[in-house]
This record gives C-alpha cells, structure tokens and sequence, in this order.
C-alpha cells in the first residue's frame, strides 16, 4: 500500500511540473568597446511597434524607471545611450557570448579578457533591450528575455517584472559628473 501511495505521489508531481509555464530566460552581453565610466544619460529611438503604441509606452516607462533606478537621466539633448527594443514575433536564432562579470570587467578593463560564443535558441515573444552608445552607434549591452509570451496575462504592469529581470543583468550605475 506504502509503495502505491508513493507511486501515486511521485505521478501527482510529475503531472504537476509537467503543466507549470517555463521559467522565463534571461542572458545578456555586452561589448569590451563600451565605456561604462562615461554614461550617465540616455533617451530611445523610436518606437517600432506599429499595431500597439500602449506596449511601447509600458516597455518604454519600465526600460525608464530601471534607467533612472542606476542613475542615468532621460536627456532629449545628446544623450550618451540610446535604447532600442524589440519584441521578435517568432522563434531566433541568437548569437551570444560568455564573458566576465560586466561589473569585473568595467573596474579592470582588461584588454586580454576573451569570450565564447555561445547560439541561443530563443523563443517567440523575446524582448530583447539594446544600449547603443550615441556617439560611434555601437551596441554596447544586450539583455534579452525568452519565454515570456508563455504568460498571456498582460494585466498590471507585465512588463516591468520582464524588464527588471533584464536589467537584473546589468548592475552597472551611470557617472556622476
């Protein structure tokens, strides 16, 4: 009776982990090119989600409020990043790379410092974040979120729990000048 109580138990869990949604991925990198010392203003480029300016607006106020928290200031006169984001209607194939610690690397800098490369396959719905430094338009960060459109509730600020747990990735502050 012990052993079918027990079969039955293990069952009733395997059942219940099989139906649970996938935990969200979320990775980021970044380039040796950034000057993180630099930073300390930002604005986006534009928007380029046409059928839905409210998800600009609350991927835009999150991206905003994760910004400010760092310490970086939204600047309409020559910002030292601009953010671009998008979310990828369909499954990707994504390049990324294994790297030191991004706070490690900022205090160092080290020249010598190597990275793998590593192919992600990413899921529909992967809010990907960039941080173009302004003046030479480079990419300098990438954060990006997979298996987020796993959860179709949007209601009460979705997005800001996605968002944070992309800039989770990134604890870097901006200079104070």
């Amino acid at each position: 009776m012990k052993a079918c109580v027990g079969f039955l138990f293990m069952l009733a869990v395997v059942a219940v982990t099989s139906c649970s949604p996938s935990r969200l991925f979320v990775e980021h990198d970044y380039s040796y090119e950034g000057h993180f010392k630099n930073y300390e203003s930002f604005n986006f480029l534009e928007c380029e989600f046409v059928d839905s300016t409210l998800l600009c607006s609350d991927i835009q106020d999150a991206i905003r409020h994760q910004m400010e928290a760092r310490g970086y200031r939204v600047s309409n006169r020559s910002p030292n990043l601009l953010i671009s984001y998008n979310i990828f209607r369909s499954d990707l194939r994504f390049r990324g790379y294994q790297q030191p610690v991004i706070k490690d690397w900022v205090v160092r800098e080290d020249d010598d410092a190597t990275y793998k490369r590593i192919d992600y396959n990413l899921d529909e719905g992967t809010l990907m974040i960039s941080l173009i430094d302004a003046e030479s338009y480079q990419v300098i960060w990438k954060g990006y979120a997979s298996k987020m459109m796993r959860n179709q509730n949007f209601k009460n600020n979705y997005f800001k729990g996605i968002v944070r747990s992309i800039f989770d990735q990134y604890p870097l502050m901006a200079t104070v000048k």
